[in-house]
């Protein structure tokens, strides 16, 4: 399989529809910075995996890469957004697109079995192809000589091609993980049964301590059936004289807390009859308060409030400041407009003047009588309020003595006094040390029979041990039967791949001579090393590692040896087609050479190359070299900014191979 063409639009920076025919030889496309020569290598990969490797998991502010795959600019314009990506063998053309909604063609999964050989392919085949077959400028520097010796040699081992080997490994690995498992129950068990005989021991330890003779037990069971008034079997009296013992303790607890809170009661039973008068007092003061209060406001409701009074004296002197203002209008008074002289006029106003003066006089009086009520009033509330406080005060003290009986009734000490009480404690100790010590010497009893249980305990559980020892050691034999299997294995495998490396690893140093990195270490060396965890590790000369002391260009062109090898090692891959996205960065023109010589090689031996590079003259010198005298027409793209400045193919023709014979007769014209 070949690529045969590329259609995109809204694509990345191609915002119109362009399409580019690939030639089944060679095609070189040049381009300056931004031209899009690396979109159309995306365009590849993206239309096979649905992303861009090259970016990695780069994200800024929230966004990644997925954001900015399809045009950006203009949104408010309608562009067409699709990738198609077109592949061509021998027979037929198939084709694969995809939208911002995902791949539109059914037949992916056909292609797929195209592209790869899918039994031998490893998991990942199609992502793992596009890597190995679009060698990209920051590919070379990051898959390089900059990769770990690990990392190498996995990615070479991958790129030769997944084995029965992979499903050997990942069995006794599965093998191994099982085995330690059961090692680790079986380890989790024997720590469980030892920690079980430690105990046993202690207990039997602690009871042997406890153990020891006492004789008179029937004397301590008849005493103690005489106490509980109980003619219970042996076995039971000492339940119930434990139940005894226990109740002893809940009473003694409950009458020492009497005795203590006594002292206070007897204050708060003293302080009740004060209590009672202070109440017959209060209420006397509030009925008395109550009355006063009563006097006034009968006084103040045949007569006005001191606002209307206020109010009427000062609208007279006003009606009064007016008249004398305006005085009479054509002797006339000019209120009532009655017939009047200036001295009737005057003696007018002065009596309303003094009717004003006499009713602010009364209005101070009932201001007077006003505040008095009020202060009655204030009298009344507080003695309400001190009168509920005394009898709130007086309830809680009869609360408090209540509490207190209902203490003495429950252990039926109602109205017994303190003496009588410090009696009733007294008693109580004396009947629980009897029975106490009546119950130790039944428990000698108890104690030889747990003696015998303790000791059956501790054989139980050696023997338990013993069992778990056993299967702990089976389990400990099978884990590292599995550990050898699993390294056996690997090794194997190792050893396996090996035979294939001793194929491909020639192949990388043919093609590091034929690029030529370095003048004085013509040659590179490629050693595997590990024996379960393997190691590839690249040296030139006396044991020198080239990462140390190339230069960028040394290093890149070494680099590019290193990838064209792992495109060419894929023995799973039925992808024909060599893409390389300006592989010439900080490579001088002398190795840029080479390369062209490298790619025509590889042309003739049925790769199709894609090229795509910046500079004007290096397409030239590439199409030149690969321009063969075999009849196969290449092409050359260049890519650049339209009349209105949009990214599009400034020019596409084809290269005509090289002839191999001049001054011959034309239908020889073109023979190879």
């Amino acid at each position: 399989m070949i690529l045969s063409h590329v259609a995109l639009s809204g694509f990345r920076g191609f915002k119109r529809p362009i399409k580019i025919e690939f030639s089944p030889a060679y095609t070189v496309i040049d381009g300056r910075n931004g031209a899009g020569k690396s979109t159309i290598c995306d365009a590849v990969e993206f239309a096979l995996t649905g992303s861009i490797s090259k970016y990695l998991d780069a994200s800024s502010a929230r966004e990644s890469v997925t954001d900015y795959i399809w045009w950006c600019g203009d949104r408010d314009e309608k562009v067409d957004r699709y990738v198609e990506v077109g592949f061509r063998n021998d027979s037929s053309t198939h084709c694969i697109k995809r939208t911002p909604y995902g791949p539109t063609d059914i037949g992916m999964s056909d292609l797929i079995d195209k592209l790869v050989d899918v039994e031998s392919a490893p998991p990942g085949a199609l992502e793992q192809v596009c890597n190995a077959t679009i060698i990209r400028d920051e590919h070379i520097a990051r898959l390089s000589l900059d990769l770990k010796d690990v990392e190498r040699y996995s990615l070479l081992r991958e790129a030769i091609g997944a084995s029965d080997s992979d499903q050997w490994i990942k069995r006794s690995a599965a093998l191994l993980s099982m085995a330690s498992e059961k090692l680790k129950a079986a380890t989790q068990e024997l720590e469980r049964a030892n920690f079980e005989v430690r105990n046993s021991v202690v207990e039997l330890d602690r009871v042997r301590t406890r153990l020891s003779e006492s004789p008179a037990l029937g004397n301590a069971v008849s005493s103690l059936r005489e106490l509980l008034g109980s003619n219970a079997s042996v076995e039971k009296i000492g339940d119930l004289g434990r139940r005894r013992l226990a109740e002893i303790g809940l009473v003694v607890d409950l009458l020492q807390g009497l005795l203590k809170d006594w002292p206070n009661i007897e204050r708060v039973r003293s302080e009740i009859s004060t209590a009672d008068s202070e109440v017959e007092s209060l209420r006397s003061a509030l009925a008395k308060s109550e009355a006063d209060l009563e006097t006034h406001v009968v006084e103040l409701r045949t007569r006005p409030p001191s606002s209307a009074l206020s109010r009427q004296a000062r609208q007279l002197q006003q009606l009064v400041t007016l008249g004398k203002d305006i005085g009479l209008l054509e002797e006339h008074c000019p209120l009532c407009n009655s017939a009047i002289d200036a001295g009737r006029y005057q003696q007018g106003l002065d009596v309303a003047l003094k009717i004003a003066r006499g009713l602010d006089e009364q209005a101070v009086e009932q201001v007077t009588r006003e505040r008095a009520r009020d202060e009655a009033a204030e009298r009344v509330a507080k003695a309400k309020e001190a009168l509920e406080a005394s009898v709130s005060r007086r309830e809680s003290l009869l609360s408090e003595i209540k509490a207190f009986d209902e203490r003495l009734e429950a252990v039926d000490l109602s109205g017994s006094s303190a003496a009588q009480v410090s009696d009733r404690i007294e008693a109580l100790t004396d009947e629980r040390e009897a029975i106490s010590s009546h119950i130790r010497l039944l428990d000698t009893m108890a104690l030889n029979q747990l003696l015998t249980g303790t000791q059956r305990k501790v054989q139980h559980g050696k023997s338990r041990v013993e069992d778990a020892e056993r299967r702990h050691g089976r389990a400990r034999l099978a884990e590292q039967r599995a550990k050898s299997i699993h390294d056996a294995v690997r090794r194997a495998a190792g050893e396996t791949l090996d035979e294939r490396l001793d194929r491909v690893l020639p192949l990388m140093s043919e093609l590091y001579k034929r690029l030529r990195p370095h003048p004085v270490w013509k040659d590179i060396e490629y050693h595997v090393r590990g024996d379960v965890r393997r190691f590839l590790k690249l040296q030139v000369g006396d044991d020198i590692n080239p990462q140390f002391v190339f230069s960028s260009g040394q290093r890149r062109a070494t680099g590019l040896a290193f990838l064209l090898s792992v495109n060419l090692s894929i023995a799973w891959s039925r992808w024909r087609t060599l893409v390389l996205d300006d592989p010439v960065q900080h490579v001088d023109d002398f190795r840029a050479v080479h390369l062209a010589e490298v790619l025509a090689h590889l042309r003739d031996s049925g790769r199709q190359i894609i090229c795509a590079v910046e500079d004007n003259a290096l397409a030239d010198l590439m199409c030149r070299r690969l321009a063969g005298s075999k009849r196969s027409t290449g092409k050359r793209i260049s890519l650049g900014n339209a009349p209105e400045g949009e990214l599009a193919v400034l020019d596409d023709r084809e290269v005509t191979p090289l002839i191999s014979h001049s001054l011959v007769q034309p239908e020889q014209f073109l023979t190879v």
